[in-house]
């Protein structure tokens, strides 16, 4: 939650201004100084250096955010700096007729706080001195054939982990930011990944998470594969396949063989009200063809009957 809250806080002080900017200047920096600049509150982003990077993209450099104080605390948030935001290219031609962009291509590099950040002292809870991590998006919607395509979104958290996911839905409407619950109406997924490679941030935060509960990593664990279990038992081989990877990621957790990764595709559209209707994990596996890979294998054996012929 810390680190979601770290960049949502970058991303935010850049696309406030992005989505209620109007007309098109010269280049992206032109756009950016004259149309977004000045709707950001006052003192909420400061850059060192900025320049175009054609007819719709601009750099800024040496980046300092600083968030807005938390309703009911005297602390004031910690800055957010970043080494350079990076806008490859930005639907403006939406953005003059007061529209939601249609598609984006926007990196923040090397993104910094201290060691409090959303309200939590990471130095005391998980000995980390602060926060260093890479965040990048690139989407498009077409419109014509009302397919949205998360291309990339990317996060890297430097030495603690990374974690990627795309994904295409068809059905989705060009009004889907302004009226999401008509726009979404008729959206099917149509394919999605998620990659997670960790490198040190689960041998951090799962002690915290246990503590908080008043247990213990190994008790939790046990807990969360009795859970997953429980819905392996008498279930298709695929289903069976995929509980037993996210079961040896879990146990694998503090030293994972290589990242895990999740891949759905669907064999057809696949509306809300059959998610709902979904009820075992056979269900969701043949629905949304679910698929997880990870090189390590389960310690735990599975108390459950034989898998399904």
């Amino acid at each position: 939650m810390t680190t979601t809250r770290m960049v949502g806080l970058a991303v935010a002080g850049i696309c406030l201004g992005l989505l209620t900017a109007s007309p098109v200047f010269a280049d992206g920096l032109a756009d950016f100084e004259k149309m977004i600049k000045p709707q950001i509150p006052a003192g909420a982003l400061t850059y060192k250096s900025s320049k175009a990077l054609g007819d719709d993209g601009f750099v800024l450099e040496g980046v300092v955010i600083t968030p807005p104080p938390d309703a009911g605390k005297s602390d004031k948030p910690q800055p957010i700096n970043v080494k350079a935001i990076t806008v490859e290219t930005l639907d403006f031609e939406s953005i003059e007729k007061q529209q939601p962009p249609l598609y984006a291509k926007i990196k923040f590099d090397g993104i910094t706080t201290g060691s409090s950040a959303g309200g939590f002292d990471l130095k005391q809870m998980a000995g980390v001195d602060s926060l260093s991590a890479d965040f990048g998006i690139n989407y498009e919607l077409d419109p014509d054939d009302k397919t949205f395509t998360l291309k990339r979104l990317e996060l890297n958290l430097n030495g603690l982990g990374k974690l990627e996911t795309s994904f295409v839905v068809d059905g989705v409407s060009a009004d889907a930011a302004t009226q999401p619950d008509k726009a979404m109406e008729n959206a099917s997924l149509k394919s999605a990944s998620l990659t997670y490679d960790d490198h040190s941030l689960l041998t951090k935060v799962i002690p915290v998470v246990a503590a908080m509960q008043g247990s213990d990593p190994k008790a939790m664990i046990a807990m969360a594969t009795a859970f997953l279990d429980q819905a392996r038992t008498g279930q298709g081989k695929d289903a069976q396949k995929a509980i037993d990877l996210l079961v040896a990621y879990m146990e694998d957790y503090q030293k994972p063989k290589g990242p895990i990764k999740i891949l759905l595709d669907p064999p057809d559209k696949v509306s809300n009200a059959e998610l709902s209707d979904a009820k075992t994990a056979d269900d969701m596996v043949k629905l949304l063809g679910i698929k997880v890979f990870y090189a390590g294998t389960r310690a735990s054996t599975p108390a459950d009957a034989p898998a399904k012929k």
